[in-house]
């Protein structure tokens, strides 16, 4: 059964999925489920089905499910905010929308699969694995015209009887590319050679005005290069001693340069294709910066061992060839997909936490006075990355609310602003003006996502904004959105845990807090997700548990309020007398005047807004207040 739609062709019996004639590697799990969604079109398909096909039967989380749909998505060029392809229908399941061809003929032939040994090798590589770029840099452009003169190349050896081989619509359509890509290639060397043969222009004239003008555009340009900031990925080293376990290294070095661009937005990160040129080069990290002009490089290995994969990185500073970085991430081994998913989400994450907090401290140390807009937003981002606290809220909106005067369109400072609107509101900073913020945050994110639909940083905020207006399934399905586009993000997985526990499913809150604590173990929003594991555990009575997760989330962040008094309770519930009283005065100097009546009633979440179910399970933290001592 063959399976055609766009531009891709999908060959059940042989696994294969294709884009215009190329092979799309795909995971198995993927493919399969790719192919099932296919093959029911016509109907939406359930998450249970798909577990139950997928999976067999296996226990696996709505998060696994979510990642496969991601990597089916990000195989076809589709996103979870487009979904041209596979469009998701909030809790009734997924549907494939794409126009399909289909048929039960032989597999359409390929003309350089028939082709001569020297012909295929020469398809097969488009884009070079062994050879340097051919221009320095590494730029998009000298990529893309050496791939055009390979495939020009190719195209033209293939002999005519190959060309006719194919005499479906593929063999059609590679003949049409084949045939524009030479022409194109004809036109690019037809104007080149009328460029050099024109006659030079007559240089400006000589004077004072023109070389000032000259020497501000050098020092501009100059000043846009050294504050522009740029990574490559370079492929992880395979330490297994078997080189068919290449693959596993190749993955995890192709999703950290497409999440790394999602993590650090406005950061150029070097292509794959590029990156992949230094496979097994051994090149000096120094050499590695001046030939792509970049300021950072991420190197790593992997290593399994017995039921685990250990993975080493490191990010170097080029100019030096300085370590700024190291870190090293285990995984159990499963599903390549599984231990793939997990290690780029904890690398991703940390490498954008390093980035965003040097580049912050490079802008003070080297333009302490600087407006440009990138020092504005990085110093701003690393604000927000600090434990939150009412002066750091303010800091980091002084920042993009600047930012926002250089550049008033900037999706950065408008997401920035709204960010801290709207957890000033959620952490009770404040006791009045809350709806005043809220409603402030929710027109920079409209204005924010009208720009740029996919913004990571405008989707948490609308998210968390969607939370403290009580939209608990709003807010799950915009979280949804982050992780189709970042499954590396723990804030994403931290507030479908909260607006899950406001419906009041603390066990499968629970789930989510745990998936956020694995991406992020030394996250600095790490006390967040805490504090709500801390929340969930006290409310399903399992006091011991959570009063040593609160205790780790006041040492995550000592600034913040609230896990004194859920401690308080659940110290009381314990016997512990004391020290639920030494507790409860923590909580009691810094909101003074709560009773037990008022406990909560208007932050995070408005508490009518909550769900009944939630309601009923606050009442036990109620009751451990009252035994603590908190006046009714």
């Amino acid at each position: 059964m063959n399976f055609r739609f766009a531009d891709f062709e999908i060959n059940v019996g042989r696994q294969e999925l294709r884009r215009a004639g190329a092979i799309v590697h795909i995971e198995p799990q993927v493919f399969d489920l790719l192919v099932h969604l296919i093959r029911n079109r016509d109907r939406i398909v359930s998450k249970d089905e798909l577990i139950d096909v997928i999976w067999q039967g296996r226990i696996v989380s709505e998060a696994t499910l979510s990642s496969r749909i991601s990597a089916a998505r990000r195989a076809l060029g589709d996103s979870g905010n487009d979904q041209s392809l596979i469009r998701t229908l909030h809790k009734r399941g997924f549907r494939f929308v794409g126009g399909v061809d289909e048929d039960n003929s032989a597999p359409t032939a390929i003309a350089v699969e028939k082709a001569s040994p020297g012909a295929v090798e020469e398809a097969a590589n488009v884009v070079p694995t062994d050879e340097p770029p051919a221009l320095p840099g590494g730029s998009s452009d000298a990529a893309g015209n050496h791939a055009m003169l390979h495939a020009a190349r190719g195209a033209g050896a293939a002999p005519a009887e190959n060309r006719t081989a194919s005499n479906g619509r593929q063999g059609a359509r590679n003949l049409r590319f084949a045939t524009a890509v030479i022409v194109l290639a004809s036109l690019s060397v037809s104007a080149a050679w009328w460029l050099l043969s024109s006659s030079s222009p007559s240089p400006a004239p000589h004077t004072e005005q023109g070389m000032a003008l000259a020497s501000e555009a050098a020092s501009s340009a100059e000043r846009l290069k050294e504050s522009a900031p740029s990574i490559v990925v370079l492929p992880f080293v395979n330490l297994s001693g078997d080189a068919q376990r290449d693959y596993l290294a190749d993955g995890i070095t192709d999703s950290l340069i497409s999440d790394l661009a999602h993590v650090l937005p406005g950061i150029s990160i070097v292509s794959r294709d590029t990156a992949f040129t230094y496979k097994g080069r051994g090149a000096d990290a120094r050499q590695i910066g001046r030939e792509l002009e970049v300021r950072y490089l991420l190197e790593g290995s992997v290593v399994p061992e017995g039921d685990r994969v250990r993975v080493n990185t490191r990010l170097v500073e080029t100019k030096e060839a300085s370590q700024l970085w190291a870190e090293r991430f285990d995984a159990e081994q499963g599903s390549i997909l599984d231990v793939q998913d997990e290690i780029v989400s904890r690398v991703s994450r940390a490498i954008g936490l390093q980035v965003v907090g040097i580049e912050a401290r490079r802008s003070l140390r080297e333009r302490p006075d600087s407006a440009e807009l990138i020092d504005l937003i990085m110093r701003g981002k690393a604000v927000l990355n600090l434990p939150s606290s009412p002066a750091t809220m303010i800091q980091a909106r002084d920042l993009f609310e600047l930012a926002l005067t250089v550049q008033p369109t900037s999706v950065d400072g408008l997401a920035g602003v709204a960010t801290t609107l709207v957890f000033e509101f959620l952490n009770g900073y404040y006791e009045i003006g809350g709806e005043e913020r809220l409603g402030r945050a929710e027109r920079l994110l409209n204005r924010a996502l009208a720009i740029e639909p996919r913004h990571i940083m405008a989707l948490k905020a609308n998210a968390a904004l969607r939370r403290a207006q009580g939209r608990f399934e709003d807010a799950i399905v915009v979280a949804e959105a982050v992780i189709m586009e970042n499954p590396g993000e723990p804030w994403a997985y931290k507030e479908i845990g909260l607006s899950t526990l406001y419906l009041g499913n603390p066990h499968q809150a629970l789930e989510w807090f745990a998936k956020a604590d694995r991406i992020g173990p030394r996250d600095p929003g790490r006390w967040t997700w805490l504090d709500g594991r801390g929340h969930a555990l006290i409310l399903l009575g399992r006091d011991e548990e959570a009063a040593r997760t609160l205790i780790s989330a006041l040492d995550a962040n000592p600034r913040n309020t609230s896990p004194h008094a859920f401690l308080a309770a659940a110290y009381a519930y314990l016997g512990r007398s004391e020290e639920a009283r030494a507790a409860l005065a923590t909580y009691l100097e810094r909101r003074p005047g709560t009773r037990v009546s008022t406990f909560r009633k208007l932050s995070p979440v408005p508490l009518a807004l909550t769900s009944p179910a939630y309601r009923q399970l606050l009442a036990r933290v109620n009751e451990g207040l009252r035994k603590a001592g908190m006046p009714e």
